[in-house]
């Protein structure tokens, strides 16, 4: 079974948790939590600024492909089983990772998504365990053996700086990258509760990071191309059959295409 889940490719997406926000910085507006949001919007603002601290944020969906050694997609969805609350998703996280200790993928996972989980393992009282902590663990910045952050890779340690994140070396690849939704719309589509709409744009972005993650085994030898495109066209034929039986990946599928080293 290790075998089948070597690699974990996970994707999250967050919403604020405006009452610790008006908790911690604005304590005058004691039971107006979302008048301390619009405050901090607001201020946010004037300094040409909308990202609110990772601090403050709380995970709504996470979704994470299980890649096994010969890097073939075996399995993708969100976690959570019964329950959809953070709890609930960040229990099934960590459970998933302690378990079976893969070697854990994402995109700018050194800058959010690895440290909100690791936050919320304080928050919740999760035990992480010696390994996770250790010297070459995944906390350690150029260790590639446990977890792999694909931004930190391509932009060599952010010796460079690529505009686009994620959805330009998808784009690069042919995927679709980002479409209708994007993170900063997530809020609003949680707010009116279009839970569905956030899970499938959060598998789109789930597999977007494994086709980048594909090329970058191309880059080191590991894979051929014509390797790279089998096993393109098996996620292609996963996320197919998930349409039909969930309707997820209906619109990504429309934009998806196979790389061609004709493209500019």
């Amino acid at each position: 079974m290790r075998e089948n889940f070597k690699y974990m490719i996970y994707d999250i997406e967050t919403v604020v948790d405006k009452k610790l926000l008006q908790r911690v910085l604005y304590p005058e507006l004691a039971k107006d939590p979302e008048a301390a949001y619009q405050k901090h919007l607001l201020e946010l603002a004037e300094d040409n600024r909308d990202f609110i601290n990772p601090a403050f944020h709380i995970p709504v969906v996470i979704a994470v492909a299980a890649v096994n050694a010969d890097l073939e997609l075996t399995k993708v969805g969100i976690l959570g089983k019964e329950e959809k609350t953070p709890k609930a998703l960040v229990a099934h996280f960590w459970q998933s990772y302690l378990e079976f200790e893969p070697l854990l993928v994402d995109f700018n996972g050194k800058g959010f998504d690895l440290r909100l989980m690791e936050l919320w393992a304080f928050r919740l009282g999760i035990k992480l365990g010696p390994n996770y902590f250790s010297k070459f663990g995944p906390r350690y910045r150029f260790s590639e053996e446990r977890h792999l952050d694909l931004h930190e890779y391509l932009s060599n340690y952010g010796a460079i700086r690529y505009r686009g994140g994620l959805n330009l070396f998808s784009k690069i690849l042919g995927k679709p990258g980002k479409m209708g939704t994007t993170g900063d719309k997530v809020q609003e589509l949680f707010d009116q509760k279009k839970i569905f709409e956030i899970e499938d744009y959060c598998l789109a972005d789930t597999m977007d990071t494994y086709f980048v993650f594909l090329r970058t085994q191309v880059m080191r030898g590991v894979l051929g191309l014509d390797q790279e495109r089998h096993l393109v066209q098996q996620a292609q034929e996963k996320m197919a059959q998930m349409c039909e039986e969930l309707g997820v990946f209906k619109e990504y599928l429309q934009h998806f295409e196979f790389w061609s080293p004709d493209q500019p």
